[in-house]
């Protein structure tokens, strides 16, 4: 019995499979697989959000603007300052 690798089996596996390489979309399941991110369209990870009641869409970095403007307004970025 001869066991050949699989490339010598089934070739490039997307002419087996008949489907022309598209470099935008492999770039975009690269994308989605290293953040967790699904791919799909703004209805499909809505509706993915709805049935894991978790956030799925991609948000801005970094905190929210509102959570720093509380803070100003709080005084929060005083403390530990000491007065002249």
């Amino acid at each position: 019995m001869r066991v050949a690798p699989l490339i010598e089996l089934v070739g490039r596996f997307a002419e087996l499979l008949g489907i022309a390489t598209d470099l935008a979309l492999l770039a975009a399941l690269r994308d989605a697989e290293s953040t967790g991110r699904p791919l799909g369209s703004d209805a499909f990870v809505a509706e993915l959000e709805q049935l894991t009641g978790r956030r799925l869409q991609r948000q801005a970095a970094g905190r929210k603007a509102t959570e720093r403007t509380e803070q100003f307004e709080l005084g929060i970025g005083e403390i530990g300052k000491v007065s002249p």
